[in-house]
């Protein structure tokens, strides 16, 4: 896999603090070029199921070789692992809490390896703020082709977690959950549309309510409630020029459920 010299960047850190300029600081400081893209720095804090979903749908859209350094990491400074992945053309920078978890579920025979901060020569100066220390300048090493995989540390199986829920299908029933509220308060499920028939007329019920699925946001009036897949392919609930999330009290873990 040939680098790219592209990293993406997704963080709980927000904009308003110099955290996230400082690890591109680090990264620049290696001596050679190389492309940033910031996926979000506005991931709830501490919501690692929110970093994961993002972070599995993201990946794919960016070439072969990028590198994506993913810090939401509320054990910053425990014994939790720090790690690089490496999977289905791309490399993955991240803390093993559970951030790779959906990546690891998609892309089939992804590796890991802890991250020897020692072997790779890092000055770990803050127990509070990898993403500065360890994160970064592993990721710009591997953006620039200075270290390779075998070389970043010892093999590691990635720790189970269950930040983010598959959906049960049994007969003509699934059921699912919200997964992730967005920026417009739609309220996005762990339904995947291609888990759903396909051509059926599917019923969808939440908070007692039973909803249509319409194909655009516009398709219905406004202040309307319905569903749609989006564009990462997952359905979501939403509410014309309103959020969803305000209209039904809903949040993370609200069960949805689809019949055909």
């Amino acid at each position: 896999m040939t680098p790219s010299g592209i990293v993406t960047l997704l963080t709980d850190f927000g904009v308003r603090d110099p955290f996230v300029g400082v690890m591109k600081g680090v990264m620049l400081c290696s001596g050679a070029p190389l492309s940033f893209v910031d996926l979000t720095h506005a991931v709830e804090p501490q919501q690692v199921g929110d970093a994961a979903f993002w972070l599995a749908r993201a990946f794919r859209w960016f070439p072969p070789g990028t590198v994506h350094l993913a810090v939401v990491d509320p054990g910053v400074g425990t014994e939790r692992a720090a790690v690089v992945a490496r999977g289905g053309g791309h490399w993955f920078v991240a803390p093993d809490n559970g951030v790779l978890e959906v990546v690891a579920r998609r892309v089939p025979g992804l590796e890991a390896r802890e991250i020897d901060a020692e072997r790779l020569g890092l000055e770990v100066r803050s127990r509070t703020f990898h993403g500065r220390d360890v994160f970064a300048p592993t990721a710009a090493r591997l953006a620039l082709g200075r270290v390779l995989f075998e070389d970043v540390g010892p093999v590691r199986a990635l720790l189970p977690t269950t930040h983010v829920p598959e959906p049960v299908v049994e007969g003509r029933t699934a059921r699912g959950a919200v997964i992730v509220l967005d920026h417009f308060g739609n309220l996005i499920t762990n339904l995947a549309a291609s888990a759903l028939p396909a051509g059926a007329a599917w019923r969808v019920r939440v908070a007692e309510r039973e909803l249509p699925v319409v194909a655009t946001f516009a398709a219905v009036p406004v202040g309307a409630l319905a569903a749609v897949v989006g564009s990462f392919g997952e359905l979501e609930l939403f509410v014309r020029n309103g959020s969803a999330a305000a209209l039904l009290s809903a949040e993370r873990g609200t069960p949805v459920d689809v019949s055909w």
